[in-house]
């Protein structure tokens, strides 16, 4: 069953489970919030089988998902929507994949409706052309740097590793703003490229939201409180 959690200024505080398609608002809804920034009738989430909607309900100062204003937007694992000062997690076990289409990819505007085995196959398929596995040549590191102590060590050896919180993560940081795969690192040849994929802590160069970056070695950048070091030489 999918769930909201829901948190203001890094409190946590409750989880909600959605069976239903639910409405959140100031006055009128499943989900009463008590603050003069949300509507009386502000966020609609739409409960489509195992899919999850949310439509804005032309409320006054908007409904945000991943930092980004939305008026009706389907939702994903690790999405974070922001409405006033609430924040609301979504979580979706029954969600079918882990597997993203970049805006390149052409559907042609049909949904297409597959099986759970045509969709490990699908996936089997993306992890091959992607080079899950490690190329050829050395691998870059990612220095992970603590407030105390050594800074933590990972080898990129494969062709894709993921930075969030989710189990999936190779790279594991935690916190209520990081994404279950906040940011993935794909590597072809000797070339490396970090691009940012999801949850309210984005992806900082010198301060900087970026979405997609080609990394130089001695490339330093954040993700949320974590701070990080790209080397491919010491």
């Amino acid at each position: 069953m999918a769930k909201l959690t829901i948190a203001t200024k890094e409190k946590v505080l409750k989880e909600v489970d959605i069976n239903k398609t639910i409405i959140i608002g100031r006055e009128k809804g499943d989900i009463i919030l008590k603050n003069p920034a949300i509507s009386a009738k502000h966020l609609k989430i739409e409960k489509l089988g195992n899919r999850y909607i949310a439509h804005d309900l032309d409320s006054t100062n908007g409904t945000f998902i991943n930092e980004a204003q939305i008026t009706t937007q389907e939702l994903s694992s690790g999405d974070v929507i922001r409405i006033g000062r609430f924040t609301f997690t979504f979580d979706n076990p029954e969600e079918s994949g882990g597997m993203g289409f970049d805006e390149e990819d052409d559907m042609s505007g049909k949904t297409m409706m597959i099986d759970t085995s045509k969709m490990k196959s699908m996936l089997a398929q993306e992890v091959a052309s992607e080079g899950k596995t490690a190329p050829a040549g050395p691998a870059a590191k990612l220095f992970l740097h603590q407030t105390s102590g050594a800074p933590k060590v990972a080898e990129l050896s494969k062709g894709i590793v993921n930075i969030g919180s989710g189990d999936d993560a190779e790279i594991q940081i935690k916190g209520i703003t990081i994404g279950k795969i906040a940011a993935t690192i794909k590597r072809s040849g000797s070339k490396y490229e970090i691009i940012f994929k999801g949850g309210m802590a984005r992806v900082k160069f010198d301060n900087k939201n970026v979405d997609r970056k080609e990394l130089n070695n001695g490339d330093k950048f954040s993700i949320g409180s974590y701070n990080f070091e790209f080397r491919t030489e010491l």
